[in-house]
């Protein structure tokens, strides 16, 4: 199959099931808005869809939603760096998903909110809120624009090089952007459905085929590792160290940071109730605890053949040797398969992340100056505010940093967040401790990144996510016990069913 014939059929594939879908589901709508104007309390389609998604919907919805750029192309690429023990990133993706669906998911649903700052707002007041829709607002932006770097390996891949990434980014930010624009939170859930399927028949495909490609077999590919010094790049364990480094960390990382953002969250907070939040788990998690070890195996063998001289394209390198390696080799059909179904897992990441990012502003910035505003001029301000952001997370995209690396700085200014919510659900609701363990968690992050520190202290393999998530932690905890606070909410919660009668003493 050509190259040619291959990019018309992952582009005719996106626009059957991206245009059919939503084409179906905008005409299914039109007629039931007579009945959605009855509960204008969950009218916002666009944002929640209504919260109405059932549970097989919600659990690809979560799965796409961090699966994306930096599950695909980002373990491609860091395969290179630290071989087989980049496999543990993908294990870590399934922590947050458990937090999403037994915690945090649940609660943001319980309190019907389409952010998280609208969350913050009712633990800790006006100003916690308006700090940290900044904060999120800069995480969601950051893999925004790292999905867009992604969108632009697949295109220079589907073109054998012709498109730059750079160049890519801007043909799939397009698309994106027109995918996003169109379609709301209902849609993508769907949409998702069709492409989790399609993802896991390709990847089985591809896996039955790596084989056959590497020349000399496994045999030849475990015995050039070992020859050239790169024993441990075979080693899913690693070292003790780089285990602690990379393994370790992105567990933490991934807890304590997308089990509380808004691309995260985003989905949940469009569930039907709490019990299809806690059912999605069942999908959301193998979905997402496979997939990385199949996109590992693709980068390695993308390592090995371009180290051996196999793979001579001059435009190759560990950023996308994975995507060249499966247009190159692999048959044809699994190659538009697999390529169609990482174009449409990187455009749903894409839309969750630019969602959130308009969710962000709308419900925390722009309905204050306007409150009485419509759904509709809701969706509309929010559909403004995603092609803005788009538009620069393409530019922002030209500057290709590591995907695994960029994604996890950002985590780091998250995870603060995740333990003060914590802290205001369960213990107490202290505005001023948040505040503090905000502003050191935070600075700590600053300097520990852009100062020689870490190197001074001998710690320079400790990543910043153990800076970020050990501050918020020793602070937070000092903080509310020394300083008053309000009620916990789920203690308030409760006190407020016992005077009802709801629930017994």
């Amino acid at each position: 199959m050509s190259s040619t014939l291959i990019l018309i059929v992952v582009l005719l594939y996106e626009v059957v099931s991206i245009g059919g879908v939503a084409l179906y589901l905008t005409l299914k709508e039109r007629k039931a808005r007579k009945a959605a104007a009855e509960h204008p309390a969950d009218n916002d389609d666009f944002l929640t869809a209504g919260r109405t998604m059932s549970w097989p919907v919600l659990g690809c919805s979560l799965a796409l939603g961090v699966l994306g750029t930096v599950k695909i192309f980002g373990i491609m690429e860091q395969a290179w760096n630290v071989g087989t023990l980049v496999a543990w990133f993908s294990i870590a993706t399934v922590f947050p998903l458990v937090a999403i669906s037994l915690g945090t998911g649940r609660w943001a649903r319980r309190m019907k909110v389409a952010s998280m700052p609208e969350l913050l707002y009712k633990l800790f007041g006006d100003k916690i809120r308006v700090v940290c829709c900044g904060v999120l607002a800069m995480q969601t932006f950051i893999t925004l624009s790292l999905e867009t770097q992604g969108l632009g390996i697949i295109f220079n891949a589907l073109t054998r090089g012709t498109l730059s990434i750079t160049q890519g980014a801007i043909v799939g930010g397009i698309i994106g952007i027109a995918y996003v624009i169109v379609a709301g939170m209902k849609e993508m859930g769907a949409v998702n459905v069709i492409n989790s399927v399609v993802m896991y028949i390709a990847l089985i495909a591809a896996a039955l085929c790596l084989g056959g490609i590497v020349p000399g077999g496994w045999d030849s590919f475990t015995e050039y590792f070992v020859s050239s010094g790169q024993a441990q790049a075979l080693s899913f364990w690693g070292t003790p160290s780089t285990f602690f480094a990379f393994a370790i960390n992105n567990i933490l990382a991934l807890t304590f940071a997308q089990g509380i953002s808004q691309m995260g969250l985003q989905p949940a907070m469009a569930a039907k109730d709490e019990r299809h939040i806690k059912k999605a788990l069942w999908l959301s998690g193998p979905i997402n605890g496979v997939f990385g070890l199949l996109t590992m195996a693709i980068g390695m063998v993308g390592k090995y053949m371009v180290e051996t001289g196999q793979m001579e394209l001059s435009t190759v390198n560990a950023k996308n040797a994975g995507a060249m390696l499966m247009v190159e080799y692999l048959p044809g059909w699994v190659t538009a398969l697999l390529l169609a179904a990482f174009l449409g897992a990187i455009l749903s990441t894409f839309a969750v992340t630019s969602l959130g990012c308009g969710a962000l502003f709308t419900n925390n910035i722009w309905i204050a100056k306007y409150p009485n505003a419509t759904p509709k001029q809701r969706t509309r301000v929010t559909q403004v505010i995603i092609l803005i952001v788009s538009v620069i997370s393409i530019i922002m995209a030209s500057f290709l940093p590591n995907i695994i690396n960029g994604v996890n700085w950002s985590f780091a200014w998250v995870a603060p967040i995740f333990f003060n919510c914590i802290f205001g659900m369960f213990w107490k609701r202290s505005a001023k401790a948040a505040g503090i363990t905000f502003a050191l968690a935070w600075i700590a992050t600053l300097v520990w990144t852009f100062t020689p520190l870490p190197a001074m202290l001998g710690l320079k393999g400790v990543g910043v996510a153990y800076i970020s998530i050990g501050v918020s932690v020793v602070v937070g905890l000092i903080a509310n016990a020394a300083l008053p606070g309000k009620i916990a909410y789920m203690k308030g919660l409760r006190k407020v069913c016992e005077l009802e009668g709801l629930v017994s003493k």
